[in-house]
């Protein structure tokens, strides 16, 4: 790698690590479960559907099956930085209201050890809490009652994966993960036309830090050296990751601090504070997916994976969550990667969807999450470092039972340079 190139990198992960944990969500139905879980992948998968359990490819970093890390080249090292920005629409009978959120999503490298053994690094998002709800009610005398529902806070995973090639057409990976974040959690009860009356405040926050593992598992083979199929399996096991829980909750007066017999009291004191140590249940994960084509030409792809929520246990919530099932499904097209003229032949253009029954029954609703995407993978001259754009429209939620439905527009934006290792140049 040139040192012209490592300086940049350097500089790019210096930049990013602080902020990484900083993906949020506006969505209420965030106050739920672990929050809204973020759609796996780089912009790569997204513009795919969200596929990635049978995709295979040399020139990107496939986390969603750690055995895919086999597929790339030996000598080779490729570095990933994505951003990600959403804007969404949340309507509930006549209201409707908008959301902006835009952040750096993730920064991954991968690169070969030896010939069959290659790996990867990497930090990227799990879930968001992002809310702020106030219901008013109105009491005796035209005294009125807010009850303010806030939340704020995500989870993210960092890995580090190992993928072992054997047999020419078999891997077998290995993503070793550490979950880390706070998810916070406040309620309140204040009467805005008085200040004469103690307002009430629970706060509780969720501090949750532990490992969890990832398998995974690709056949792949090539016929007549231009037709190719992949076949992927991933599998995670029930896990249970320590969790502090820490609860504060406090009364106070609005306004000024009272006088009494010249003492100033704090309008503020605590009712209650208490640290919990326990456990975070994290559900079994399975799925299996499929990609086949022309090599460097037309890819299809598939994906089904299902995770029982119902089993989990998150310590202070008693949620209703249930299995969760996801399809997801895209198709690539490249018209000639090899051509020398017309730079539009050489992109690469992408098509999918997916279809999710998510982890939140609420009001006998289990909320769907369903969308399409697409995009484009845009390659640099000379080199396989490209930029890759994904684009996806959905709606999650519904309006029956006086639910909220959430219609939302996705950008992902990944950066993927590619360089050698080891390889000296001879001008720099």
């Amino acid at each position: 790698m040139s040192k012209k190139n490592r300086c940049f990198l350097s500089a790019i992960l210096l930049c990013a690590i602080p902020v990484t944990a900083q993906v949020n969500t506006g969505s209420p139905y965030s106050r739920f479960g672990l929050g809204e879980l973020s759609k796996p992948g780089f912009a790569y998968n997204l513009a795919l559907g969200g596929t990635g359990i049978g995709l295979r490819t040399n020139n990107q970093i496939n986390y969603m099956n750690p055995a895919s890390y086999s597929a790339i080249d030996t000598m080779s090292f490729l570095f990933d930085f994505g951003l990600q920005g959403s804007q969404t629409t949340y309507i509930q009978n006549s209201l409707e209201s908008e959301m902006i959120n835009y952040n750096i999503h993730h920064i991954a490298v991968g690169f070969g050890i030896t010939k069959n053994w290659k790996a990867s690094i990497g930090v990227v998002p799990y879930s968001s809490v992002g809310y702020n709800i106030v219901r008013t009610e109105l009491l005796a005398d035209a005294l009125f009652l807010n009850y303010n529902y806030m939340g704020n806070g995500g989870l993210n995973r960092f890995f580090i994966g190992n993928s072992v090639r054997f047999f020419n057409h078999f891997s077998l990976g290995l993503n070793l993960g550490y979950i880390f974040g706070n998810l916070n959690y406040t309620n309140s009860i204040d009467f805005p036309a008085t200040s004469n009356a103690a307002n009430t405040v629970n706060e509780t926050s969720l501090n949750i830090r532990d490992m969890i593992y990832d398998f995974g598992f690709q056949y792949h083979n090539t016929f007549g050296d231009k037709f190719f199929v992949t076949l992927g399996a991933v599998y995670n096991n029930e896990t249970k990751l320590k969790t502090l829980q820490t609860i504060v909750q406090t009364s106070y007066f609005p306004g000024t601090k009272p006088n009494l017999d010249s003492i100033i009291i704090d309008p503020a004191f605590a009712i209650n504070s208490d640290s919990l140590h326990g456990e975070t249940l994290f559900p079994r994960n399975m799925g299996i997916g499929v990609s086949f084509g022309i090599k460097n030409k037309l890819m299809f792809a598939g994906d089904f994976s299902s995770q029982d929520w119902s089993k989990s246990l998150i310590p202070g919530k008693n949620d209703s969550l249930v299995n969760s099932n996801s399809i997801n499904f895209g198709l690539e097209y490249t018209p000639n990667d090899q051509a020398l003229r017309g730079y539009y032949n050489r992109i690469h253009y992408r098509f999918g969807g997916y279809y999710s029954n998510t982890y939140l029954r609420i009001r006998e609703e289990q909320l769907q999450d369903y969308g399409m995407s697409f995009g484009v993978g845009l390659p640099f001259r000379n080199t396989k470092s490209s930029f890759n754009l994904g684009f996806i429209v959905g709606q999650r939620g519904t309006t029956k039972n006086n639910l909220i439905k959430e219609s939302y527009g996705m950008v992902n934006f990944g950066l993927t340079f590619h360089d050698f290792w080891f390889f000296k140049r001879k001008f720099d």
